[in-house]
């Protein structure tokens, strides 16, 4: 067996030697004093991971979803809505806008597939759509939960810390164990894989390209809305401006992570860490006391350089999932 190989051959061999190299220059670069701030990279890694972990499933697919920071913002409308209007409860609310969530991700998919409008223009109408709808129930400014369920036992569980760690970090590492084993090794992440890569081939064995999106599209929107309702619970509130740009970091870190355009090629853990990276590099920047604007300008830099780097590894070693 060709250990250089199996060490670089991989998709996620990029996001990995990326993460080393960012780590370590911020560890000197700060004289350690970086590592103090891992508490909150991992925090600020959980929400934008969650939804993360859906973009790359889907873009397995073959498809991208640009509507996912809208949703996430969206979603969290709704969980506050059904406590304070409908007065339903805490998990009641949760259950709900979840399923808001996995309808959106169903009209998604079948807007993509039934009438064949590529999924770009769609979840780009639905980031508007979304978005706005947001700003107008949160007037421009925020919503809160509710006082009488600010001290509920979910609530509390949900913010809580086990050490340094947030509670949203496990349900982060939960989700990458649950879809890694999805991906590899269930007939859903079988035909994920086979319909990103070949849709007429899938169908030709009986695999229906149409039904399997919209399942990726619903598990992309849904997990925007987990980590929506995750974020209220953990903060409080939902802003008119929660999950700006979140659309981009998401499949920002998918890209670096392993995933492509294109499909047929996946990763869960290698976008999960993507995430991680990009993190890092804005809260390392924040540190060392450089512009916000350089972090926007090195997501970039840092992007075009992971391709490039895993272009190269797939050309002399032929990466593999």
């Amino acid at each position: 067996m060709d250990i250089t190989k199996l060490i670089l051959g991989r998709i996620e061999t990029g996001v990995v030697i990326g993460a080393v190299l960012i780590i370590a220059f911020f560890i000197i670069s700060t004289g350690g004093l970086w590592l103090g701030s891992i508490p909150s990279v991992l925090r600020i890694t959980a929400g934008v991971g969650i939804i993360a972990i859906g973009q790359a499933i889907l873009m397995t697919s073959g498809e991208v979803d640009l509507s996912v920071g809208s949703v996430f913002a969206f979603v969290g409308v709704v969980f506050i809505w059904c406590m304070d209007t409908m007065a339903i409860g805490v998990i009641p609310s949760a259950l709900l806008a979840l399923v808001v969530a996995c309808a959106i991700g169903f009209l998604n998919g079948v807007l993509t597939t039934r009438f064949g409008v590529p999924s770009m223009i769609v979840t780009l109408g639905g980031l508007f759509v979304y978005r706005g709808i947001t700003y107008i129930a949160t007037r421009g400014f925020s919503m809160s939960i509710p006082r009488e369920y600010r001290r509920d036992g979910v609530v509390e569980l949900l913010k809580s810390r086990i050490g340094d760690v947030n509670v949203t970090v496990i349900f982060l590492l939960v989700l990458t164990a649950f879809f890694v084993f999805v991906l590899a090794k269930t007939r859903f992440g079988n035909h994920l894989l086979a319909v990103g890569g070949n849709p007429r081939a899938a169908l030709a064995n009986g695999i229906s390209p149409a039904a399997t999106k919209i399942k990726s599209f619903m598990v992309c929107s849904g997990l925007a809305g987990l980590a929506g309702v995750l974020v209220v619970c953990q903060e409080g509130s939902v802003y008119s401006t929660s999950g700006v740009k979140m659309e981009l970091e998401t499949i920002a870190a998918a890209v670096i992570g392993g995933c492509t355009l294109r499909g047929g090629v996946g990763s869960i853990w290698g976008p999960v860490l993507g995430v991680f990276v990009l993190s890092s590099l804005k809260g390392g920047l924040m540190m060392m006391g450089a512009p916000t604007s350089w972090y926007i300008a090195l997501v970039g830099a840092i992007l075009i350089g992971f391709l490039m780097f895993s272009r190269l590894l797939d050309t002399r070693l032929g990466a593999r999932a």
